[in-house]
């Protein structure tokens, strides 16, 4: 009777709600959350608190890591989110950390015996329906600039990967970016959101100068940054240095797993400072979730390809080989893929997310196997979380929110890159036809995301343009091909007859010459377009 009797989330939890008329006590915290674990050994622990839960509520605890679905549609602000449901799982009342004196009071006045509430159900959100331009979405994203600091928003600041690929993509198309993608990169490079000790990126940093960051580390933000980085060809120290913090602390022997903690003590030593926000080594070390992400070890697949060309390390592309096979075996026959070994299947992140690392595992091996798995992958999402314009984040059903669609911006631009990237390959139109699907969805989703609607608007410009495909006859012409400036350039490895250290372009109706020089394969590339 010292603890809070927890239970996962369930159809079977709500029914036992609804049998003893009780609420519902619903925990959203996450491995990596400093403040998650604060509730825990202080407010979840106290006596009253615990005699509470335990007598008067269903209680349901979720990490938003295994569940994206549900702290989507739950989660009140940040974590850890708490909320009191009813048995249909509609929100009572919703709160973030609460001391003891906090939740002991609500946990009173929400289940009193003989109370009843009334509330109204909530309405399902109209999704919007006209797309966002794309010149639109360019203007939020010039706004939303921090000219002295570099980066975008005020005061929090977050790396917006997508954001900053975007505008790579332009700046590698000869647009002006007005200096921001440099500043940016150069700024968060930087001891603050960077960790020049023990390497890789911070979840985000709490100054607008990138200084004083909360200090875990995800491998899904620490992915998206080295691909960015790689990509850019600036900071090789960084790509280095974030790759030896996966592999020294991430790497479980059979994919990455999920995170870091936010351990202060480990960085918050004044004897061991060692930048200026004042924070460097101390003793012991921050938890790790050993959970492997099918959609996270995706992003790392794309990100490790990218920096084994760019820093001429073959073992990087074999390690995102040895993940890419892991993954292969949480896709089941009909395309679904498991978050995690034996876990929920077919959220539209993880499916598009391990397509797109196996679109890549095809092109850099020159194993179709892979395409095919890709195409697998997709397919099933088109079959079952479809929308009129996109598609849904998780398959229709279950008990209170989950029974709302949602149609996230970014996993339906990330459905939709991986199908275009596909299509380029294989020339099936139903994978272009599913790439305009998800388009579509993420324009019109782009209303409510500002500059952060840019992966939508680069997955329109890509698509606005004809796919072209540099087949390299050899891995030292395609690893300079991948460290080419040509965002749109997709480039896969073949043995068909092409000279060996040659490459040539192709589109989907002519094929220029065969070179050694990347130069001129790139010019070929663009006059194909």
């Amino acid at each position: 009777m010292n603890e809070i009797p927890w239970v996962p989330w369930s159809d079977a939890a709500f029914e036992r709600a609804r049998r003893e008329n009780r609420p519902v006590l619903l925990h959203i915290g996450a491995t990596w959350c400093h403040w998650c674990h604060v509730m825990d050994v202080s407010t979840y622990a106290h006596p009253e608190a615990i005699r509470l839960a335990r007598e008067r509520f269903v209680c349901i605890r979720v990490d938003t890591d295994h569940r994206p679905d549900i702290n989507e549609r739950y989660n009140q602000g940040g974590w850890p989110t708490c909320c009191v449901l009813d048995a249909d799982g509609e929100v009572l009342v919703g709160r973030l950390y609460m001391p003891p004196h906090e939740l002991i009071p609500l946990l009173e006045s929400t289940s009193t015996p003989g109370q009843r509430w009334v509330i109204g159900k909530a309405e399902p959100e109209a999704m919007p329906t006209l797309p966002v331009a794309v010149e639109d979405i360019w203007a939020h994203v010039k706004k939303g600039f921090d000219p002295w600091h570099g980066g975008f928003g005020e005061l929090e600041k977050f790396p917006h990967v997508g954001t900053n690929e975007w505008i790579l993509d332009r700046k590698q198309r000869g647009a002006n970016d007005e200096g921001m993608l440099q500043k940016t990169l150069d700024a968060m490079a930087a001891p603050g959101l960077y960790d020049p000790v023990d390497g890789a990126f911070f979840r985000y940093a709490t100054r607008d100068d990138w200084q004083v960051p909360h200090y875990e580390k995800l491998l899904d933000d620490n992915a998206r940054l080295l691909r960015l980085y790689a990509r850019a060809g600036v900071h090789d120290e960084v790509v280095a240095g974030t790759v030896t913090w996966l592999l020294r602390h991430l790497w479980t022997g059979k994919g990455l797993a999920g995170s870091m903690d936010a351990h202060e003590d480990f960085y918050c030593s004044d004897e061991h400072a060692v930048g200026p926000g004042g924070w460097g080594r101390a003793e012991g070390h921050p938890t790790i979730d050993p959970g492997v992400y099918s959609g996270w070890n995706g992003l790392a697949v794309t990100a490790l390809f990218r920096a084994s060309a760019r820093l001429g390390r073959p073992g990087l592309a074999g390690l995102a080989r040895m993940i890419m096979e892991v993954l292969a075996t949480r896709v089941d026959a009909d395309g679904a893929v498991s978050r995690l070994e034996g876990g929920t299947k077919g959220l539209l992140e993880d499916q598009a997310l391990v397509a797109e690392a196996a679109v890549a595992c095809g092109a850099w091996t020159g194993d179709a196997s892979w395409l095919d798995l890709a195409g697998r992958c997709l397919g099933w999402a088109d079959r079952n979380l479809g929308l009129p314009s996109g598609y849904r984040d998780v398959v229709e059903g279950g008990v209170g929110a989950l029974r709302q669609a949602r149609r996230p911006l970014l996993a339906n631009a990330a459905l939709g890159e991986a199908a275009w990237q596909l299509f380029a390959l294989n020339g099936d139109p139903a994978h272009r036809a599913i790439a305009e699907h998800a388009r579509d969805g993420a324009l019109a989703e782009a209303v409510r995301y500002g500059f952060m609607a840019a992966p939508a608007a680069a997955l329109a410009e890509r698509m606005a343009r004809r796919p072209v495909v540099a087949k390299s006859n050899g891995p030292a012409m395609r690893d300079a091909l991948w460290n080419a400036p040509d965002p749109d350039l997709i480039v896969r490895l073949v043995s068909d007859g092409t000279p060996p250290g040659t490459a040539l372009a192709c589109s989907a109706t002519a094929c220029a010459r065969p070179s050694t020089d990347v130069a001129e394969v790139l010019r070929h590339a663009a006059s194909l377009r």
